[in-house]
């Protein structure tokens, strides 16, 4: 299937159909030029492939939530008797706010492949 263009044309002629129609059809030749401009990007980034890049976001809240891990779980362990379970909390947490980060910027879809 060929790519759609929009042509100059197209929006010269709207142009010259909101001087013709006067203000009062403005609203929806501007809506109608929009919706062509959008189905046009639309096809075109569905039609280029794309390459998944490195999600920078997610390695730094990954690498930050290690590095942060470190200094908690020392001052949980030194400071109470029973460290497990207050060691365990830490990383639950950690890992909730790591796969809740991760949900929301997927959409709760699968990625691979």
């Amino acid at each position: 299937m060929e790519p759609q263009k929009l042509e100059r044309d197209e929006v010269a002629a709207a142009m010259s159909a909101r001087r013709e129609l006067g203000p009062q059809y403005e609203l929806e030749l501007a809506q109608s030029l929009v919706d062509r401009v959008n189905a046009v990007i639309d096809q075109r980034l569905a039609a280029s492939p794309r390459r998944p890049g490195p999600d920078w976001a997610q390695m730094t809240l990954g690498l930050g939530s290690l590095a942060l891990s470190v200094p908690l779980v020392a001052i949980v362990s030194l400071n109470v008797d029973h460290a497990t379970v207050p060691i365990l909390l830490v990383f639950a947490v950690i890992a909730a706010v790591n796969l809740a980060y991760a949900i929301t910027r997927t959409g709760g879809r699968d990625n691979r492949g």
